[in-house]
């Protein structure tokens, strides 16, 4: 479901996903009578009284009950259905009552918010929650029927009618803060994520059946409650499953509400609350819970299967930028994530410790059969190049299947240029040093990662030595002389790593390296000297202040014939 192009990123993204819900109910409101309605206004003009010239406009009970002030529903809605209380999750009569706990949470144990909330000014006392949407309900009334469809109209999509209605129906809603328009659309969010959990004339149930518990190994059943006439207007495979209903042959007792069962996965009761709240709000935040990583997995792939591309690229947009800090700029192309990093290694993302457990999880659904995702993937094999060291160290990493890893070394010899080289070589020393005190069994799979990597470093250190002891990374260790206090390992470092790495192609190179850039002084006052014959060039440890790191460790290592080599 993936586009090839690059996806929207998290602003554009739930600006597309409000657009499309708007819409959605814009047309939702102007095929009423297709969508399940139950419940049509003849309405009559006050003038036409005698010629019975009567227009039909249809609409539901649910939008009606969850929206309208009580000086609309006393004008245009005085039907009131009785409220039967019932102790059992679902009654056995069509027009039975629910109790005011969800479904989903009785079949699940997860805790949902309740179904109460500060009473909007727009809405008069509301029946109790119901199973089915009850007799077709037929009602005259005796205004201008375009008026009459305007305010209707703003009772879906809270536009259209603006503050017109608002002044007609006298509403105490304050406008001093915030843009009115967003505040009309986060009132209509409101007001349908209240008619959802109150199941107000819900007609439909959702089931989920599986194993949704870590400590309830046995299949346990999650109800959801819901309307038919938004699930048609939301989502092209609820349209199918539902308008096509009167055809199935499901064998659904007439007593019992019409339920729809999913299959599990993709869904799972939390990802597919979220999906509804998406589905009736436009949003995925539409109330303070929250979701973890796994949960946003499941998120995107019940958007694939619902057809669902605005969740599916809001979703995304969240994966990569809330929950994985950016992933190393997913949505850019090659060129130009190169031009943003000047290909220098490990500044294109975020390294913290979450992204490092998090990484290798994102990878390996982005592979899935069911995902194939390319822009979580390139984010994550970014991100993963980008973690070389500590960020390895992890049982997430280890699990990674074996050709992933390989494809993953690859990446990391792909940046190891002489302009990486001493980043990495320092990353790769403090991965072992962290793995030295690991004992568990997966630290021998990123150890062997690690030690490979570290080849290949010492490999591209000594066979191009002019250009990694020209960058500055070695120019300013030298020019320090050892002031900060991991200078001094880090120098012992790079001699291990020549010791390694040494052999009779490079050790001419080399030897021509130890002049200019090693024995001869870095700074301007010694690039002078450098006329001078090499004789009277000043040695490493003249060069060095006595008390600082580096001269410790030319006085120690004296004994080193690769040291010897290099310092004289």
């Amino acid at each position: 479901m993936a586009p090839s192009t690059s996806p929207p990123a998290l602003q554009e993204a739930t600006n597309n996903s409000t657009t499309a819900w708007q819409v959605d109910l814009e047309t939702l409101f102007h095929q009423a009578k297709d969508r399940f309605p139950d419940v049509v206004w003849e309405v009559t003009a006050e003038e036409d009284e005698e010629a019975q010239a009567a227009e039909e406009v249809w609409g539901h009970k649910a939008i009606v009950y969850a929206r309208a002030p009580p000086s609309f529903q006393s004008r245009y809605f005085s039907f009131r259905p009785n409220q039967i209380s019932s102790p059992l999750p679902y009654s056995s009569s069509p027009n039975g009552t629910l109790p005011t706990t969800s479904a989903f949470s009785l079949s699940t144990g997860l805790d949902v918010p309740g179904t109460s909330r500060t009473p909007s000014p727009y809405r008069a006392s509301s029946p109790g929650p119901t199973t089915s949407a009850g007799p077709f309900l037929r009602l005259s009334t005796s205004i201008n029927p375009a008026l009459f469809s305007n305010e209707l109209e703003y009772l879906y999509t809270g536009q259209g009618f603006g503050e017109a209605f608002e002044f007609l129906f006298d509403s105490s809603e304050s406008r001093d803060q915030g843009d009115a328009e967003e505040l009309r659309i986060d009132k209509l969010r409101k007001d349908l994520v209240f008619m959802w959990r109150s199941r107000l004339y819900s007609d439909v149930r959702l089931a989920l059946t599986g194993h949704f518990s870590s400590t309830n190994h046995e299949n346990t059943t999650a109800i959801f409650s819901s309307h038919r006439f938004i699930l048609v207007s939301r989502s092209p495979y609820f349209h199918t499953a539902l308008i096509s209903w009167p055809n199935s042959t499901s064998k659904q007792p007439p007593s019992e509400p019409l339920t729809l069962t999913l299959p599990s996965p993709p869904f799972t009761p939390a990802s597919l609350h979220f999906t509804l709240g998406f589905i009736y709000t436009g949003t995925l935040v539409f109330s303070h819970r929250s979701y973890d990583l796994d949960t946003a997995f499941h998120i995107m792939r019940s958007a694939t299967y619902l057809s669902l591309q605005t969740l599916y690229d809001e979703i995304q947009a969240r994966i990569v930028q809330e929950m994985m800090h950016g992933l190393f700029h997913a949505f850019l192309e090659f060129s130009e994530y190169e031009r943003l990093t000047g290909g220098k290694w490990g500044t294109g993302g975020c390294r913290c410790r979450q992204c490092a457990r998090r990484a290798p999880r994102v990878l390996e659904f982005a592979l899935a059969e069911d995902v194939k995702n390319p822009h979580l993937d390139r984010g994550a094999r970014r991100a993963l190049v980008g973690l070389f060291g500590e960020g390895w160290c992890t049982v997430e990493f280890a699990s990674i299947p074996q050709k992933t890893r390989d494809s993953l070394l690859k990446g990391v010899g792909k940046r190891t240029t002489p302009m990486n080289v001493f980043a990495l070589l320092f990353a790769a020393e403090h991965a072992m040093n962290k793995l030295n005190a690991i004992i568990d069994a997966w630290a021998d799979t990123v150890r062997e990662m690690i030690l490979a990597a570290r080849k290949t470093i010492d490999d591209v250190l000594c066979s191009q030595s002019e250009a990694c002891f020209n960058e500055p990374d070695w120019l300013e260790l030298m020019e320090d002389d050892g002031v900060r206090f991991e200078d001094g390992e880090r120098v012992e470092w790079i001699m291990q790593s020549v010791s390694r790495g040494v052999n009779e192609k490079n050790a001419a190179v080399l030897y021509q390296v130890r002049i200019l850039y090693i024995l001869t002084p870095i700074n301007s006052h010694f690039h002078r000297r450098l006329s001078r014959p090499s004789s009277s060039a000043p040695t490493l440890s003249k060069l060095m202040h006595p008390c600082s790191h580096l001269h410790h460790i030319y006085e120690s290592k004296l004994n080193n014939p690769v040291w010897t080599f290099f310092i004289g």
